[in-house]
């Protein structure tokens, strides 16, 4: 049973229902190891607990990532824990061990840092949590903040944002520059989020603590520098506002030169938002992009939608050419390559169907589907012609066959 869930939806658990375990402890994940379906188990080192907790290390068995894999508000149902990361657990006996107090649901153990809190011990486990949250926001790093404002992103602000910002009001002091990184950490977590939710309306009351001529240029700076972290969440909160910002136009071109990661994201959005003054750099780097096997995703998306949509006919050729080697050297990047085919309605569609309809191959070892097999209808999709495709990811291979033939004979017949 999904945790707090009514007629499919999953709410958060709260901080009360959290503190309502019988132990909740401070742990890092030391290692995690599959252990069956849907479930892992994880290695945790105890770093404090409450009540305390006898030994320091605890087993805990869990759902997590499998063949089955549970999502909800786009992400996991399930703890989704990561290695060499730091959470409160709240525990609940399991027999000789111990489970998550719920399994399934949002916000089942909160991000929290290894450093421990000072001062007396909570009085509570209540207290416990809040302690190792205001730890946190006070001295974790920035990607701890931006973690953070992951957690946050599906509470309701009613729940525990006057008492984060009564905390973080009595120990920073107005102006100091925790409140920004805090403030653009937030923005990212949850760009377009809405003013009830916590994470957008803690970090619009943040960035009231920041002074106001350096709230605009602050933004933009961190968006900037932590574009790696959070590549399309930078990219949504400086577009439309910063579009011709005179510091972004000249800020940008330094991270496209470092090709620090999420950077062409930023450049490619300005460019197809008809922000023209940085064209050159922005198509030399989205190329480099595609030719990059370590480049981030989000900029490998963004620079194949640039490239279909505003390239030259030149750098359109030189994206056909990448997207073919890619198709013999590296087939991750190749499937990226031919993804805008779902979606985008550009002619040059149709050149990037007419590679992959004469591609055999497969790419996963538990589907006999073809790369031609997602051409042909792809194809048929996109010119409402018709090619005899029905369910066609359960259709028998004779039958995609005879399809993939028709559709091949009318590519052929387009020239």
């Amino acid at each position: 049973m999904v945790a707090g869930a009514q007629a499919g939806v999953i709410r958060p658990l709260s901080i009360e229902t959290l503190a309502g375990a019988p132990v909740v402890v401070a742990a890092r994940v030391e290692g995690i190891a599959p252990g069956g379906a849907r479930h892992c188990l994880a290695s945790l080192r105890v770093l404090r607990a409450d009540p305390p907790f006898p030994g320091t290390h605890i087993y805990l068995d869990h759902y997590c990532h499998g063949p089955v894999y549970r999502m909800a508000n786009g992400h996991p149902a399930y703890a989704n824990l990561e290695r060499g990361r730091t959470y409160v657990f709240p525990l609940a006996p399991r027999g000789n061990g111990w489970k998550l107090l719920a399994e399934e649901g949002w916000g089942l153990v909160v991000p929290v840092i290894e450093a421990g809190p000072g001062g007396e011990p909570p009085a509570s486990k209540r207290e416990f949590i809040f302690r190792e949250i205001m730890n946190t926001l006070l001295h974790g790093t920035y990607r701890d903040l931006f973690r953070f404002g992951g957690y946050m992103q599906f509470r309701l602000a009613r729940e525990m944002n006057d008492e984060i910002m009564t905390g973080l009001v009595t120990a920073l002091p107005a102006g100091n520059a925790r409140w920004l990184d805090i403030s653009t950490a937030w923005m990212a977590a949850s760009p377009g989020g809405a003013p009830s939710d916590a994470a957008p309306a803690l970090a619009a009351r943040t960035l009231q603590e920041v002074p106001a001529e350096r709230r605009k240029e602050g933004i933009l700076r961190n968006m900037l520098r932590y574009s790696a972290l959070h590549p399309r969440a930078s990219e949504m909160n400086l577009l439309p506002e910063f579009k011709d910002d005179p510091m972004l136009l000249e800020l940008l071109p330094g991270y496209l030169e470092q090709r620090q990661k999420g950077a062409v994201t930023i450049a490619c959005g300005l460019a197809g938002d008809g922000q023209l003054a940085l064209a050159a750099a922005t198509f030399d780097a989205a190329l480099t992009v595609l030719r990059d096997r370590r480049a981030d995703g989000s900029d490998v998306d963004s620079a194949c939608r640039l490239l279909i949509r505003r390239g030259s006919d030149a750098q359109f050729e030189q994206y056909l050419a990448i997207m073919r080697g890619a198709g013999v050297h590296d087939r991750s990047r190749y499937a990226q390559m031919w993804q805008p085919a779902w979606e985008d309605k550009s002619p040059r569609i149709l050149r990037i169907l007419a590679v992959i309809l004469e591609d055999p191959g497969r790419d996963s070892p538990w589907s006999d589907v073809r790369t031609c097999d997602f051409g042909g209808a792809l194809l048929e999709r996109y010119t409402g012609q018709k090619f005899g495709y029905k369910e066609w990811d359960r259709m028998p291979l004779a039958e995609r066959d005879a399809a993939v033939a028709r559709a091949r004979a009318w590519m052929r017949g387009r020239g």
